[in-house]
């Protein structure tokens, strides 16, 4: 003969109050699992970042740059840093309009110099807002970590573009397999001309 317990609990069952499953994955006295906060991979610029327009004192330009990154200028240029990720604008006196030739032989050859593991994966010519540019993608070494001496790859994407007789060198980087497209796409195209 059946409780009057059991056969309440069989009747809620039967109603659809209760899933069998349900109870088998959190038994009566435990606790339900719990989402944390959405969490992103260092190197990562989430979706949600806030953006703020930095304008350059003496340079001619302005862009769009993530709200609360440290910033440091030095000379023509200013970087803008947190955790893994990094923008670097300089600005050169210029000859004549880049091309996919000059930064291969300039910029890239110098880079190379500098870090025999560079690997160029995309060297084209691009139309951003403020004009033609050519866009370098590439794998480099990021800094050795200071505890185990590695050097972990990053991934960047560096434009050259040129307004009158000034060059502008915008590059982004950050931890290889990164997600950051959209919002290094945002920060190259907020470029303007001042």
């Amino acid at each position: 003969m059946k409780t009057l317990q059991q056969t309440a609990l069989l009747g809620l069952v039967l109603a659809g109050f209760f899933a069998p499953t349900a109870l088998a994955a959190n038994p009566p006295g435990s606790a339900a699992p719990q989402t944390g906060p959405e969490t992103h991979p260092l190197g990562d610029i989430p979706d949600s970042q806030a953006f703020v327009r930095y304008a350059a004192a003496s340079g001619g330009y302005s862009l769009e740059v993530p709200e609360g990154w440290s910033r440091l200028s030095a000379g023509n240029g200013v970087s803008f840093t947190s955790k893994l990720n990094r923008v670097e604008v300089a600005v050169r006196p210029a000859g004549s309009a880049p091309t996919v030739g000059s930064v291969r032989s300039g910029i890239l050859a110098a880079l190379a110099k500098a870090d025999p593991s560079l690997k160029v994966t995309l060297l084209k010519p691009v139309q951003l807002p403020a004009g033609p540019a050519v866009l370098a993608r590439f794998i480099s070494a990021g800094a050795a970590n200071e505890v185990i001496g590695r050097r972990e790859p990053l991934e960047n994407d560096l434009y050259v573009l040129r307004n009158g007789r000034r060059e502008v060198v915008l590059r982004l980087s950050a931890p290889l397999g990164s997600d950051n497209v959209d919002a290094w796409t945002r920060m190259a195209r907020s470029l303007v001309w001042r």
